[in-house]
Parts: C-alpha cells; sequence; structure tokens
C-alpha cells in the first residue's frame, strides 16, 4: 500500500506553503528559550511543571491550574507580553517555521533562542488524539490515520505529524546543540531527570526544592485537584484501548505504509513498531 500519487502532491503543495508563508518564527527572536511540542505528547504537564518550578525558585505566585491560559504568564505564545519580569522569556509552539531557519546566518545574527522539542511516539499520539478529539471528529479510526493531507480536516493526523517531524528533524539535524530532544516516554520514566535537563539547556538554574515540588505539583492526582474549570474538559481523557491492538491489522499495515512513504526523519524512534509501554515514576 502507498500513499496515492495526489495525496503526494496536495501534502507537498501544504509543505510548501509552510515553509514559506509561516512567519511566525520571527517571533522567537525575543525569547530565552522556545518549547516546541508536537500535539498530544503532554504538553500540559511538562509546562505545569516547568512554569510551578519557576515560581517557586523566583519567588512568585504557582499557577492556580494547569490549563493553558493559566501557565501563559510562565511559559506562554510567542506573541504574549511577560507578565513576570524576573522570569526568562519562554514560549510555546506547535508550529512548523519558515525555510530560513535553515540558513546559519539567519540563527546567528537573529540570535533564535534555544529550543526545547517535545515529542511522543506518533502511534501514540495519533491514538491519544483520537480519543481526546472523538467527540468532534465524527469518523471512524481508521478514516481518521488515513489524514488529510491538504491539512484542512484535522487539527492532527499524519500528514501533521510527517510534516512536524521531517521540518524539526531536518533542524536538529543542522543546528544540534540549539536542540534539546525531550521524548514524553522518558519524562514519563524519569520525570526530575526531564525537568533538570531542560533547566540546564535553558540555564533556567533551578534549585533541587524548585524541581521537587514541580514534581509533586506534576503527579496525575495532583493536577486532576487543579482542573481549570473554564478550559477544556479532556486534557486528562485516559485512553481505553490498546496501542497493540489500535495499530493491528489493517490498521498496522495503514499507518506503516504511510510512514514509510511520508517520514523522512525519525527523530529517534523507531516508528514501525510498538512504543512499549512505560509506567509513570509519580
Amino acid at each position: 500500500m502507498t500513499v496515492h500519487k495526489s495525496a503526494k502532491a496536495a501534502h507537498s503543495k501544504k509543505v510548501r506553503a509552510e515553509l514559506w508563508t509561516n512567519l511566525s518564527v520571527r517571533r522567537h527572536f525575543a525569547f530565552d528559550g522556545m518549547l516546541v511540542t508536537s500535539k498530544n505528547s503532554g504538553t500540559h504537564w511538562i509546562k505545569y511543571m516547568l512554569a510551578v518550578a519557576l515560581a517557586d525558585h523566583h519567588g512568585i505566585p504557582q499557577p492556580d491550574y494547569f490549563s493553558e491560559q493559566a501557565v501563559r504568564p510562565y511559559i506562554g505564545w510567542p506573541k504574549d507580553e511577560p507578565t513576570f519580569p524576573e522570569l526568562p522569556r519562554l514560549a510555546f509552539s506547535h508550529t512548523i517555521p519558515h525555510r530560513f531557519m535553515d540558513w546559519a546566518i539567519a540563527r546567528q545574527l537573529n540570535s533564535l533562542p534555544k529550543y526545547v522539542l517535545a515529542i511522543r511516539h506518533p502511534m501514540a499520539i495519533l491514538a491519544s488524539h483520537y480519543a481526546k478529539w472523538s467527540h468532534e471528529l465524527d469518523v471512524d479510526w481508521i478514516t481518521f490515520l488515513k489524514g488529510d493531507p491538504r491539512g484542512q480536516l484535522y487539527r492532527c493526523d499524519i500528514y501533521w505529524l510527517a510534516r512536524f517531524w521531517n521540518r524539526w528533524g531536518e533542524l536538529v539535524g543542522k543546528d544540534p546543540s540549539r536542540f534539546l530532544i525531550v521524548k514524553y516516554e522518558n519524562t514519563r520514566k524519569d520525570p526530575e531527570a526531564a525537568l533538570r535537563h531542560v533547566s540546564k539547556h535553558w540555564q533556567l538554574h533551578l534549585d533541587d526544592a524548585a524541581i521537587e515540588i514541580a514534581l509533586l505539583s506534576g503527579s496525575k492526582d495532583a493536577m486532576a485537584k487543579k482542573t481549570d474549570p473554564n478550559a477544556e474538559i479532556n486534557v486528562l481523557q485516559n485512553r481505553k484501548e490498546r496501542l497493540e491492538d489500535q495499530f493491528s491489522g489493517e490498521a498496522m499495515d495503514l499507518y506503516r505504509s504511510m510512514v514509510a512513504n511520508l517520514f523522512a526523519n525519525n527523530l529517534g524512534y523507531d516508528l514501525s513498531v510498538h512504543p512499549k509501554p512505560v509506567p509513570a515514576s509519580l
């Protein structure tokens, strides 16, 4: 099974559009660090832990909730103005950046920040996204796996992941010291190590006490008590089906074929096999 020629053409058109028209990366120059995450990769979790650690370390109030809006004063959108001037300027994005980031002189002269690239195995991302947004997707699992090469039907699908993986993988290869890859699976296994790696990469100098309180605040039980009543209700959704069941038979054949046709970078994963289950350390 291969990706149809018309789908490849539509996908290539979307890739070109993002490479040359998405100029949001220009805002990155104002920041000390950028957190770039693939969809459904523990974004709320890692941002909340970092926000709590930063608040404790700098002696400012912690976020009331783990929602995106509550955490924005600590790690916001690239267009946000600073809320706490004592904090390093940090922002997050799901963006796929402009082609000019390929040029070494542009990265150097424009003082682009250091990036933390938070990712997760694509199988888990697709299954998690389908579970989280099934109430609005209104399609069966196989139809969702086939995706939309035009990038119009879904917030995240196999084509979006291919564009994200290929683009950021390309940039990591060009400028590896600027990037820290943080895998969701490793963060689940050892969140303390993940926080320390991020702190070192961004030179946050988080102390032991700040990291400890972040880890306690970032447990699933603790976060369940910090649900924002005004935010989306399904952030802490629990997927019921096993990946081995969802990615089997026709679904697995389809997924492997599309990965082989679309992905040029693996970002350190074996994309063709089920990821091993990783129990949470907290």
